[in-house]
């Protein structure tokens, strides 16, 4: 599976990037400037000195002339016995370029003068220059590119900041929304106009779930009046029956199935109505007694297939064996998980209470690897799956509970199946390894 990074992370290193970026070309273009300083000292600033020294040649004699950064040395044509300043020695004519001499350097210009015959020797003093230049490039670029690379994460970390946080709001706006009410709206404040439009199109979305949700909500209770019509007219007809007394004993024991039938359609669609309407947190709880709970679940089974009788052993060790929860929910559930083990095993079932879950165990060949995953939350599939609903209304009724659902361990030789009352107290990991 591929990592994926965050947007804050990306925008940080690009503007980082940027900065070094910056830093480098700013060290790039002072190098170059400063080499073209020099080229201008060497043909501007030069050529100025040499005409105002031309100027004042007198005659055909050697003259020098000097200053504390410049030294001027005119030597007359056909004169070679004159010994030159120590930066013009062995220097050919003419020449123009710096030069480094132990701990000084200098700018040289040498070249034949035009008033007068003769060689015309210029030198400036660039050492003080040269040293600050060296420094800077020795501890000033360091300093430079430290004080370039903080700034550049401050700028960077700041930016990023500022540009995730109107995301971070909205995304804190989104996780806001609840399915069990009615859809809000999402403030479209904000300062940036996509993230205006990203509002607007969500809350168009919004909209849309809402009014499809009101839709389906009146559709439930339209069949909810549907449904529960027909088998009150079933119950009402079996009553009618039943006072007739009929006394043939087949007769009796066909009544009696579809009375069993009848009352589980009934608990069904109770069950399946209450689970299609969305919770609210005005939901009254009822005090559930797990323990007779199971008896009228092993009872109903064992009454509507008698292959099932005996098959069913029942464990207890909470005491009292109560929680609060959905009388009716907590039913079905309990019916699904024993019918289902039931069903895929000639074996026993075993049901058990303990302190903080109900387990159903068998001794089949364990369950497939879909319906595994189904259960255990590792499968986004929310569709209602092909191979039955029993399993499927199970994980609807733990979703709905606020219970864990997980399959302790499924193989060839059985199954357990673990229901955990509180979902917050319990780390599934932890609770995989302990096992």
């Amino acid at each position: 599976m591929t990592r994926k990074g965050s947007l804050s992370g990306r925008l940080f290193r690009t503007m980082l990037l940027i900065g070094i970026i910056n830093a480098a070309i700013t060290m790039v273009a002072t190098e170059l400037i400063y080499e073209d300083i020099e080229e201008t000292s060497l043909t501007i600033g030069l050529a100025d000195e040499r005409a105002y020294f031309e100027e004042r040649i007198a005659g055909d004699e050697v003259a020098s002339w000097s200053s504390a950064l410049l030294t001027a040395f005119f030597v007359p044509e056909g004169e070679e016995n004159v010994e030159l300043p120590h930066m013009f020695r062995g220097r050919p004519v003419p020449y123009a370029a710096e030069v480094d001499l132990e701990d000084e350097t200098y700018l040289l210009s040498i070249a034949p003068t035009e008033s007068v015959p003769g060689v015309l020797y210029l030198a400036q003093d660039i050492s003080i220059l040269e040293n600050r230049e060296d420094w800077f490039q020795e501890v000033g670029f360091v300093v430079f590119v430290v004080g370039m690379l903080a700034i550049s994460l401050i700028i960077a970390r700041l930016g990023s900041t500022r540009i995730i946080r109107p995301l971070q709001n909205l995304s804190s706006q989104i996780r806001k929304i609840q399915p069990d009410s009615s859809f809000k709206r999402i403030p479209a404040h904000y300062a940036d106009e996509e993230l205006n439009e990203i509002a607007r199109v969500l809350n168009d979305l919004l909209k849309a779930l809402d009014t499809y949700v009101r839709r389906e909500k009146a559709l439930v209770s339209l069949a909810s009046h549907e449904l529960r019509t027909p088998i009150a007219v079933i119950s009402g007809a079996l009553d009618v029956i039943d006072q007739r007394s009929p006394a043939d004993p087949t007769n009796r024991k066909t009544l009696d199935r579809i009375r069993q039938a009848t009352d589980k359609m009934q608990a069904d669609v109770d069950a399946l109505l209450k689970l299609a309407h969305r919770a609210s947190g005005h939901d009254k709880a009822d005090v559930v007694d797990l323990e007779v709970c199971a008896r009228r679940v092993v009872t109903e089974l064992e009454n509507s297939a008698p292959q099932y009788v005996g098959r069913v052993k029942q464990a207890v060790t909470r005491h009292p064996a109560t929680i609060e929860a959905d009388q009716t929910l907590v039913h079905m559930l309990m019916r699904n998980l024993v019918q289902n083990a039931l069903r895929h095993t000639q074996g026993l079932v075993y049901i058990g209470i303990e302190d903080d879950r109900l387990s159903i165990s068998d001794a089949g060949e364990g369950l497939p690897s879909h319906v595994r995953a189904r259960l255990d939350g590792n499968n986004d599939e929310q569709s209602v799956p092909a191979d039955g609903l029993g399993l499927f209304i199970v994980r609807l009724i733990c979703e709905r509970l606020k219970w864990r659902l997980h399959v302790s361990h499924s193989g060839n030789k059985g199954t357990n199946i673990q229901i955990v009352f509180h979902q917050e107290s319990t780390d599934p990991s932890a609770q995989a390894e302990q096992e």
